[in-house]
């Protein structure tokens, strides 16, 4: 009876510890030839209290870190206006994507932001990839890229279409999308 009752508290502590813990599984053969890890954060866990309910992380097959997703929690994503962030690791380089919620990009005109860093992880360009209904988009712009310089000035912007043409903007041409858009 005793042994009984010992192995009924172990299996409730084991279910307990299941049911508050974070959940992580290792899935094999990735599209960089290693492993992916995938940890999903329950609601009593610190990581999901900061507002990340998932982190997955990509190796290659010499286990290097190729990207790393991490997933907001609902109210994180409400608060905080983005509902994912990847970022890629290619040699000395950083790159981070920042993708927005549709209530944020409405504000803010842009669908994701990617982030760029060198080796000694300083911002040397910035991407903003604009809404369609945005008025920029309206004028052709598909994304505004701001460069940086060693001490995170802004040194240059430029608006690009979808095939990278630059496209300059006048006050002119964006009075007068204002002007059809009150028609």
């Amino acid at each position: 009876m005793k042994t009984t009752g010992y192995f009924a508290v172990v299996l409730f502590l084991c279910l307990t510890a299941t049911a508050f813990g974070k959940e992580e599984s290792t899935l094999k053969d990735n599209e960089y030839g290693g492993i992916t890890k995938v940890v999903t954060f329950s609601e009593k866990d610190a990581e999901y209290k900061k507002g990340i309910k998932k982190v997955v992380t990509a190796y290659d097959e010499m286990k290097n870190k190729i990207m790393v997703e991490v997933y907001a929690t609902k109210i994180h994503i409400e608060k905080e206006g983005w509902d994912k962030t990847t970022t890629y690791y290619w040699g000395e380089t950083r790159i981070g994507e920042v993708h927005s919620t549709d209530s944020h990009s409405e504000v803010y005109g842009f669908d994701k932001m990617v982030n760029f860093y060198d080796k000694n992880n300083l911002l040397y360009k910035r991407e903003y990839y604009l809404r369609k209904e945005s008025m920029v988009a309206k004028l052709g712009v598909h994304k505004r890229v701001v460069h940086y310089d060693n001490n995170g000035r802004k040194t240059e912007s430029e608006d690009l279409d979808r095939v990278g043409n630059v496209i300059k903007i006048t006050l002119e041409d964006y009075k007068r999308l204002q002007k059809s858009k009150g028609k």
